[in-house]
C-alpha cells in the first residue's frame, strides 16, 4: 500500500453504502466528498519518533475519481499499510452501524461524535469515532481502534470553512504497534535501533502539510 501520504485522501469515499443505514451527518460528508472530481497536491511529510531522524519529504499527488491515488517523489516514502491508510471508504468497506452520542469540544469547537462499529469479524477495526464540525461538515479528527496495530488518532486542519480537504494532517499513534523498515522512509533516514530499545516513548506522529492544491469540483 502506498503510503502515510494516502492519509490525504480521508475524506474521498468512492465506494456505495449498498443500502446500508448510516448517521445523516455521515450521508452529508460524503456528498461533499462525492463532488470532487479530480486534485493534485504537493506534500511535505515528518516523522516525530524519538529513535527515527528523518529529513522533511515532499512528494506529488494527484487523485482522479474512478481512478486510483497516484503518488510520486525523488525519494518515494512509504510507511506500512497497517493503520495509516484507514480512509473513510476503509471504514465503509464492511457493514457496520453507527451511533450518534451528539454535540461534544474538541479544541474549543462544536463536533458531532460519530461512531462506526462494524458488525462483521472481517473488519480490521474493532471501531473507529469521527468528529465532525455541523456547520462545515468537515471531519477534524478520526480515532481508530485496530485490532492488532492499537489506536490512531488523526487531526485534520483546514485552512477555510469552505474547503473539502485538509491542509495539515497529524497521525498520532503508538510507536509499539508499528513496525518501520528503513527501507520505507527513504535512504537519508537513520532509524537508532539501540534507542529504539531502550525508548519508553507511547506515541509517535506524522504530520502531511498540503504546500500547494489544485482542486476541481462538479
Amino acid at each position: 500500500m502506498k503510503a502515510a501520504l494516502i492519509v490525504v485522501t480521508t475524506l474521498l469515499m468512492g465506494s456505495l453504502l449498498s443500502g446500508q443505514e448510516i448517521d445523516p451527518m455521515l450521508i452529508l460528508v460524503k456528498e461533499r466528498a462525492d463532488s470532487i472530481i479530480s486534485f493534485q497536491a504537493s506534500v511535505q511529510m515528518e516523522v516525530d519518533i524519538s529513535f527515527v531522524n528523518m529529513p522533511v519529504k515532499e512528494a506529488e499527488i494527484r487523485f482522479k475519481k474512478g481512478a486510483p491515488i497516484s503518488i510520486s517523489s525523488e525519494d518515494f516514502v512509504m510507511i506500512p499499510k497497517r493503520g495509516l491508510d484507514f480512509t473513510l471508504n476503509e471504514l465503509y468497506r464492511y457493514p457496520f452501524m453507527t451511533l450518534n452520542l451528539g454535540r461534544v469540544q474538541l479544541d474549543g469547537r462544536d463536533c458531532e461524535l460519530i461512531k462506526i462499529i462494524p458488525t462483521t469479524d472481517a473488519s480490521d477495526y474493532s471501531i473507529a469515532s469521527l468528529w465532525i464540525a455541523p456547520e462545515t461538515f468537515q471531519v477534524l479528527k478520526t480515532q481508530i481502534s485496530t485490532k492488532k496495530n492499537g489506536v490512531y488518532d488523526i487531526f485534520y486542519t483546514y485552512s477555510g470553512k469552505q474547503e473539502i480537504l485538509p491542509s495539515e494532517i497529524k497521525v498520532a499513534f503508538e510507536v509499539s504497534g508499528v513496525k518501520i523498515p528503513l527501507r520505507f522512509l527513504g535512504r537519508d533516514t537513520q532509524i537508532d535501533k539501540d534507542q529504539k530499545e531502550e525508548s519508553i516513548q507511547e506515541r509517535g506522529a506524522i504530520f502531511l502539510r498540503v504546500l500547494y492544491s489544485d482542486l476541481t469540483r462538479l
